[in-house]
């Protein structure tokens, strides 16, 4: 098995703690032996809009599978503009439930590799795995960051690097994850 990974042009080490992929790209790699996914999804009515195919899934030790929608602000006029998008409330929020699934499954496999995955891989898989090496494997932090290829979802990554989320730490974290600017 190979133990490295060309990501959109980017060598990268499987060993990494983390790594963030597209869903297309998920559907191809190779995981190492002991890894796990976290796999996104758009929410549809409480359920995975695109979820991975079992065959997929059978890679991993552990799977955790999130219908959430990539938004990053939960300000009254971000909530107004998807409420009027979507009048039967079918989207969601990355919210304490989510926070809550989301650390206990990195605490029971800390010892794991994670691979994460949305739709894009570039934010909500980005602001997960970027969250896990911040915590789990400093060095791969910047290794993550210097891709230049992610843009993290600041609300996801507020909630699992600071176990909430506020309009002071989303300014905080947009400057320091996308630096160029939103």
């Amino acid at each position: 098995m190979a133990t490295t990974y060309n990501l959109r042009g980017h060598p990268i080490d499987k060993d990494m703690k983390a790594i963030a992929l597209s869903h297309p790209e998920a559907l191809d790699y190779e995981p190492l032996p002991n890894s796990v996914l976290i796999s996104y999804a758009g929410y549809d009515r409480g359920q995975m809009a695109t979820p991975m195919p079992d065959n997929v899934k059978n890679r991993y030790k552990a799977v955790l599978e999130l219908p959430v929608d990539d938004i990053e602000q939960k300000s009254g006029k971000i909530r107004a503009m998807f409420d009027r998008l979507y009048p039967d409330n079918n989207y969601h929020i990355f919210d304490e439930d989510d926070y809550k699934k989301t650390r206990d499954f990195i605490e029971k496999y800390k010892d794991s590799h994670f691979v994460v995955h949305c739709d894009a891989g570039v934010s909500r898989s980005s602001a997960t795995a970027l969250a896990i090496t911040k915590e789990l494997a400093p060095e791969d932090y910047q290794k993550l960051l210097d891709l230049g290829i992610y843009f993290p979802n600041v609300l996801i990554y507020s909630y699992l690097v600071e176990g909430k989320f506020n309009d002071k730490l989303y300014k905080k974290y947009s400057k320091q994850l996308h630096p160029w600017g939103i």
